[in-house]
């Protein structure tokens, strides 16, 4: 198996916004200036605009202490647009669409058509020669940045996260209720999620849990996760410089016919496909429902979050599912989202530089910490060089909340956490070792004109198709009648594209 650090680039896949934005880049003024400066003693604090997003009820509160540390810090005024994360997507299309941007854009969406075509006809800043100019931009992973790429070009700074961050997170206390053993394979899964739904895991008597509840975007966690199972590719295979979609191979029908199963059996939540990300969550931390398809670093907040209704719940990771070609994991692209920087509002190079300047600092010791921890002797104090907090969970939560969504460090500043809890140590083990199970994207890095243009059109063929297949309302006749027509609609030319892309980077 290659290593999932080797030198792969960005890809412009799944497009999910539906209309093209059309928009002329104005000329933006460029001044000479200084990179990584300091702000004198007395200078103006640098006004930022920021969007960004939330995914909790309430949206954060970027007025209180911590924040306010924050801009003293780095010598700014910060002003959060907060945008709740069901709506974000949106928000980002329409504001391209009217050019009501902000100085600061978070792009989570980061390959949809319209986004790719705005920053192709010049609406943000390219940002990659300036960052040799900055320590600590300077020394991020490569390798994301490589992953962003846009015509072979870095437009904006990425928010880092594990290589491979899937995990399985389970109620521990039903599994011992019902006297059954931690699942290791497809079949012992289904037990699982079957008992979870039938036998009374809560032990209250009552028919009210269900084995897993998944919500309407399967390809967040739902397909993902069982298509590493099954022995599917991660969204394409190449063989040979030849391409084939993943939908194309008989691993991810199997996947597809296991989730049908779970759904004709009512093992998970019938109406999963009008059902958002946080109804999902609320699910679990309700006490309905015992297995979470999604990201092992998440396991321990949702630990946290299931305690405050049930005191006594036990959360668990599962290790691993062993499919027919062993444990794997899908490789992900190392970063989740991306900041952009607007010409319509950033008007000059010496404010990008300003700009580029404010998150260079946020990669300083000082404030990664005060990121991850709120503030010494407020939120937290010092224990042998270890955080110990000063308040309960939710407080701390609470005070620090939105904060996370700045952090473009991977963590390698952070001050370690004295007590850290079992479940969060066992997570980042994890992930860590899924790196060694990791099932990499080939894609990445290549260019398909067709998949920019169609792949709207070309997703909604097969997303379609999927949910069809799943609620048994496509039988496999029709799921195989819905690739040819995906191929037909312009798939043949992404596969071809993406084989000619390859090979042309191959010959650099």
């Amino acid at each position: 198996m290659k290593s999932i650090t080797s030198n792969k680039r960005t890809i412009s896949l799944i497009c999910v916004l539906s209309s093209v934005v059309t928009m002329a880049a104005g000329c933006a003024n460029q001044e000479k200036g200084n990179a990584a400066t300091t702000p004198a003693a007395g200078s103006e604090p640098l006004k930022l605009s920021i969007m960004a997003t939330y995914y909790t009820p309430q949206p954060p509160n970027a007025q209180n202490e911590a924040w306010k540390k924050l801009q003293e810090l780095t010598g700014t005024s910060i002003d959060m647009t907060w945008v709740p994360r069901s709506a974000f997507d949106d928000k980002v299309s329409v504001s391209i669409a009217s050019n009501d941007l902000p100085k600061v854009m978070l792009a989570l969406k980061y390959n949809a058509a319209p986004l790719v075509n705005a920053i192709k006809s010049g609406v943000f800043w390219e940002i990659g020669p300036y960052l040799k100019d900055y320590k600590n931009l300077n020394a991020m992973n490569p390798i994301p940045f490589n992953n962003t790429k846009i015509d072979g070009k870095i437009y904006g700074l990425y928010r880092p996260r594990p290589i491979s961050r899937h995990g399985i997170i389970f109620r521990k206390d039903w599994l011992d209720n019902l006297g059954l053993k931690e699942p290791k394979t497809p079949e012992e899964l289904y037990t699982v999620l079957k008992a979870f739904t039938h036998d009374d895991p809560d032990r209250n008597g009552k028919n009210d849990t269900l084995g897993m509840a998944e919500y309407k975007d399967i390809e967040s966690y739902l397909m993902p996760h069982m298509a590493a199972i099954f022995g599917a590719p991660n969204k394409w295979n190449e063989d040979k410089g030849a391409f084939t979609a993943e939908f194309m191979t008989k691993e991810y029908l199997d996947a597809l016919k296991f989730i049908k199963r779970l759904y004709d059996e009512k093992l998970m939540n019938q109406d999963f496909v009008v059902t958002e990300e946080l109804q999902r969550s609320t699910m679990f931390y309700q006490g309905k429902t015992g297995i979470v398809l999604g990201n092992a670093d998440g396991a321990g907040s949702m630990q946290n979050e299931l305690r405050k209704n049930l005191p006594d719940a036990k959360v668990e990771l599962m290790g691993g599912i062993a499919g027919p070609k062993g444990e794997r994991n899908m490789a992900q692209q190392g970063y989740t989202g991306v900041y952009l920087f607007p010409k319509s509002s950033v008007k000059t190079e010496a404010e990008l530089k300003k700009i580029l300047s404010f998150f260079d600092k946020l990669l300083e010791p000082d404030a990664v910490n005060l990121l991850a921890w709120g503030m010494e002797s407020k939120q937290y104090k010092l224990v042998d060089g270890q955080v110990e907090k000063l308040l309960d969970n939710e407080k701390f939560t609470s005070d620090l909340l939105g904060l996370d969504e700045l952090r473009i460090d991977d963590k390698a500043k952070e001050l370690p956490l004295k007590g850290e809890d079992a479940i969060t140590k066992k997570a980042k083990k994890a992930m860590q070792d899924n790196e060694k199970k990791a099932v990499l994207n080939p894609s990445l890095g290549l260019e398909s004109e067709t998949l920019v243009q169609k792949g709207t059109e070309l997703n909604k063929i097969i997303n379609d198709a999927k949910i069809k297949f799943i609620t048994g309302k496509l039988d496999e006749a029709g799921w195989n009648k819905a690739v040819e027509d995906w191929i037909k609609a312009g798939g043949d030319k992404v596969m071809t594209e993406l084989a000619e892309s390859l090979k042309k980077s191959q010959t650099k």
